[in-house]
């Protein structure tokens, strides 16, 4: 391989790490801001579940500010996000039993890019329709491959699209590290929203 070659790889290379740094750091604030107004709709209305929200939030900070740094963390933790951002959730949702939680993880510590799958769940919460009605989750990784499910009623007043800034950029996210490895499937009517994202996380 000549010089040249080597030195297009590289540049390559560099403009993808920086394009997923830009992406990453994206999620984060956008993630927090949401979470930051579902804990003030909690201390305004004095509620004895706004303290147990804060402690929730500071843990989900701990765990995001340091892994966020990096590249990929365990599947485990990944997953550990998505629950503590349900308990967070529920704390002000008055029917938390309908929200559906399925999860089985025989490989915890197969690797996947941080805060891939948090945006999908954090936009059902915003948007979604929680007023006798809830969402159903399932997450698996038989064989080493992910397979994601989401699916929930939207607000009958949002005419938003859920598909919107974190979506985005975990679509691009995606294509950067799962080229040909993941497969993904948003159907958004006026009334649901669901998800269907497969990813490959073996190790070849």
């Amino acid at each position: 391989m000549s010089e040249a070659e080597i030195e297009k790889r590289q540049l390559i290379e560099e403009k993808k790490n920086s394009e997923l740094q830009a992406l990453k750091t994206q999620i984060n604030p956008h993630f927090i801001f949401n979470t930051l107004n579902n804990i003030y709709s909690l201390v305004y209305q004095q509620s004895e579940k706004a303290l147990p929200a804060i402690e929730e939030l500071s843990q989900l900070l701990r765990y995001s500010t340091k892994d966020l740094e990096k590249d990929f963390i365990s599947l485990e933790k990944e997953v550990g996000y998505l629950e503590s951002l349900i308990e967070l959730e529920k704390l002000r949702i008055k029917n938390p039993e309908l929200l559906i939680i399925n999860k089985k993880i025989n490989f915890p510590n197969l690797n996947i890019s941080p805060m891939l799958l948090v945006p999908f769940v954090e936009n059902a919460f915003k948007h979604g329709d929680f007023g006798g009605k809830g969402f159903t989750l399932k997450i698996s990784d038989e064989n080493q491959k992910l397979q994601f499910h989401l699916h929930n009623f939207k607000k009958l007043k949002s005419k938003d699209s859920l598909s919107g800034i974190g979506i985005g950029n975990v679509i691009k996210r995606l294509e950067i590290l799962y080229p040909k490895k993941h497969k993904l499937n948003i159907i958004e009517t006026e009334t649901e929203y669901s998800v269907d994202l497969k990813i490959d996380l073996r190790n070849e």
